[in-house]
């Protein structure tokens, strides 16, 4: 489902050029799970984006579904990202003037989905929040939070 061959990323800044990742090579298949863990700034973070392609790599390449993420534009990127990728910020990224249901058929109805606010109460039921649909992020419990952002 996702691979990396040799991905690596490098900054630079005034002090000179900081290699965050070197040489990462990794395979999970459909189904697997997978915890990164490290030390602060040992750069999960940036694989991770890196992984979602809301990053590009210095060096390298990632493969979603079998196709080159890496190769795609900003826009082909983000058509595959809305199909296949599912990112949770560990701040949930809610719109605070929106309601749970709202937030959640945002990017269903940004993708032209007809059905957004069926599918969005789907999805706040499946969760657990189906009490909860008109209820702003500033409402919502921590937890609840990230299960809107979840759906």
């Amino acid at each position: 489902m996702i691979e990396t061959v040799n991905l690596g990323k490098t900054v630079f800044s005034p002090e000179g050029a900081l290699q965050i990742l070197k040489n990462v090579s990794l395979k999970i298949e459909k189904g697997e799970s997978l915890a990164i863990v490290g030390t602060s700034g040992s750069g999960k973070s940036t694989l991770l984006g890196l992984l979602a392609g809301l990053d590009s790599p210095s060096t390298g390449s990632v493969f979603l579904n079998g196709q080159n993420f890496t190769a795609m534009d900003e826009d082909g990127r983000a058509k595959m990202r809305n199909q296949l990728v599912g990112f949770v910020f560990q701040s949930f990224q809610l719109i605070a003037s929106l309601t749970a249901l709202e937030n959640v058929m945002l990017p269903l109805e940004l993708a032209g989905d007809k059905q957004a606010k069926i599918k969005a109460s789907a999805l706040l039921e499946r969760v657990g929040l189906g009490h909860r649909l008109s209820h702003t992020p500033i409402k919502l419990s921590g937890g609840e939070q990230q299960r809107v952002a979840l759906a």
